[in-house]
């Protein structure tokens, strides 16, 4: 980094110093804005990062395939200009989405045969990720503390403000504590964030959950895409119908000249992680294109399965009361059913929240205090209508089960999108979870 650099951004820093806990997308595009109003931003990540692009233990979602819709492509472009002419210098792929996508959905082929003007980019989750953490390394002064597991937090004398957060090297788990200070801690940790419980450890009520489950699974392999392939697409969908077109499948063009394969199941049809299972279960989808693709292919990986799938929506903006420079973003917060391809753009909807946030903060000179509140409440404006489409879709499967807490009344649940599937089963079970069966 440039001495000239480093003089512009600290002249610039308003705030002291920014801990994110999580080195995924979510993470990574908060550090970046953190980086334009905060003297110092850590990332605490459990894993060690890789050199290069590659997946690690604590993604484990990477591995399957990504596709990132325009709307978080244009939010990257914006936090990281150029990042895409990059990302195809590396292998990524442009993909016209007129005329080199197939889609089959509910019975029919979707194919358009023209030239349009929406280009979409595909290529691994990590050679995103790789790229980005490479930008904030070299270019916005981001620190990362690697294999180190977050614990807890710690707070003022008063519990009303984290003064930062408490560490422990990820491989001795009988080595003490060390505490990070900080004026601003975000919690990036993905779906099995810890923060509830680090609030109500501090006496804080944590938020409410709701999670909408149609039980999806999935199973990714990486082929070498055939020399000799001519079909007409790059990208190509099978996805699954309701109520019984419960299997489907996606290939994706990736760097290397390879293809990832993803197939789905819905409602516990699991596709298998074996590699006679896997291709069994390709041929078994209702059109033979994806099955057809990849018999003959070489594999470059085993089959590796996905569970943990579930739509999960934690209610951060209904805290009655917030502890003071502590925010919750990415899959901590809303965590979709990735069959959608809407979960890098809800992580990087975070960072547009947060410097919304941010920049009224310094207007009134407000600095930390009633960022929480005013974040949360933010994001949730932001990603709802996402949720709401996810669930909306996921309802339809008859396997699907909603757990919500029963104390929230009737109109929240209206609010948030899924109110008429609870007002219809509520009257069939007195516990907080609802089996539905919608036709």
């Amino acid at each position: 980094m440039s001495e000239k650099f480093a003089d512009t951004n600290q002249q610039r820093a308003k705030f002291g110093h920014a801990v994110v806990i999580g080195g995924s997308i979510a993470g990574l595009t908060a550090a970046r804005v953190l980086s334009d109003t905060f003297a110092r931003v850590t990332i605490v990540e459990r894993d060690r990062l890789p050199d290069a692009p590659d997946f690690r233990r604590g993604t484990p979602q990477a591995r399957h395939s990504h596709t990132l819709p325009l709307r978080g492509e244009r939010i990257l472009e914006e936090k990281f200009p150029g990042l895409f002419d990059e990302l195809c210098t590396n292998g990524a792929t442009r993909i016209n989405g007129g005329s080199e996508m197939a889609f089959y959905l509910a019975g029919g082929w979707h194919e358009v045969k023209q030239q349009s003007t929406l280009i979409s980019m595909t290529c691994s989750r990590p050679l995103i990720e790789h790229a980005i953490y490479q930008r904030l390394v070299t270019q916005y002064r981001v620190e990362f503390l690697q294999e180190y597991e977050t614990v807890g937090l710690t707070v003022d004398r008063l519990g009303r403000y984290v003064t930062g957060v408490r560490l422990r090297p990820r491989h001795a788990s009988t080595a003490e504590e060390m505490v990070l200070l900080a004026d601003l801690v975000i919690d990036a940790s993905g779906r099995n964030s810890q923060a509830p419980t680090w609030l109500a450890q501090l006496g804080y009520e944590p938020p409410r959950e709701t999670i909408v489950n149609s039980f999806p699974g999935y199973s990714t392999r990486i082929y070498q895409r055939p020399a000799n392939f001519d079909g007409a697409w790059k990208t190509l969908s099978i996805r699954p119908t309701p109520p019984n077109g419960a299997r489907g499948g996606l290939i994706i063009p990736i760097e290397g000249d390879r293809w990832q394969v993803t197939l789905v199941g819905m409602g516990r049809d699991y596709p298998p992680t074996s590699e006679e299972g896997y291709l069994e279960f390709a041929r078994s989808l209702p059109v033979p294109q994806l099955y057809e693709a990849i018999k003959d292919a070489q594999p470059l990986t085993r089959p590796c399965g996905y569970r943990s799938t579930e739509n999960r929506l934690r209610h951060y903006d209904k805290l009655p009361r917030y502890l003071e420079g502590f925010l919750v973003m990415g899959d901590a917060v809303f965590a979709l059913n990735p069959v959608y391809a809407q979960g890098m753009t809800v992580s990087v909807m975070g960072s547009v929240a947060l410097e919304r946030c941010l920049e009224v903060q310094e207007l009134n000179g407000q600095e930390i205090t009633g960022l929480a509140q005013a974040f949360q409440q933010q994001l949730s404006k932001l990603a709802s209508g996402l949720w709401k489409m996810a669930i909306r879709e996921d309802s339809r499967w008859s396997a699907t089960v909603t757990t919500e807490d029963s104390s929230l009344p009737q109109h929240r649940l209206d609010k948030l999108g899924f109110g008429n599937l609870v007002r219809r089963t509520r009257s069939r079970t007195t516990t907080g979870v609802i089996s539905t069966n919608i036709s």
